[in-house]
Parts: structure tokens; sequence; C-alpha cells
């Protein structure tokens, strides 16, 4: 068993129902927003490759997506 496998097991054993019921809530709570944070992202990048922009330099292109980086951060 694992170092964590066993440290989780440790506590465990001390937990109630209650304590088990709000841990699946938080967990699942967690699950769903990494869920959300998924789909948003790969809509984005959909996004990208639906809107063509035809860049006319390099630089332009490091430009936009300097910008996209800077507006997903935000």
């Amino acid at each position: 068993m694992s170092a964590m496998a066993k440290k989780l097991d440790q506590m465990m054993q001390v937990l109630t129902d209650e304590d088990y019921l709000a841990a699946i809530k938080y967990v699942e709570f967690l699950a769903e927003m990494r869920k959300n944070a998924t789909k948003k992202t790969i809509r984005e990048i959909q996004g990208l490759f639906k809107d063509d922009k035809g860049w006319a330099s390099e630089e332009e292109m490091l430009a936009d997506m300097a910008e996209f980086r800077r507006n997903r951060s935000a």
C-alpha cells in the first residue's frame, strides 16, 4: 500500500457517515468544476479553429496568441 493510501486509510478509520457524505459532496463539487473548466477550454480552442485569422505575419500571429493567453488567465 502506498504512503498516501495508508494515510487516507488512517484518516478514514475515525470518520462518521456524516463525514463521508460531506467528503463525497466535496469531491463531486471538485469533479464538476474540473469538468466545466475542461469544457470551457475545449470551446475556446474550437473557436480558434473556426475563426481563421489569416495572419499577415508571424509577429501578428504571436501577438494574437499572446492576447488569447492573457484573456484566458483573466
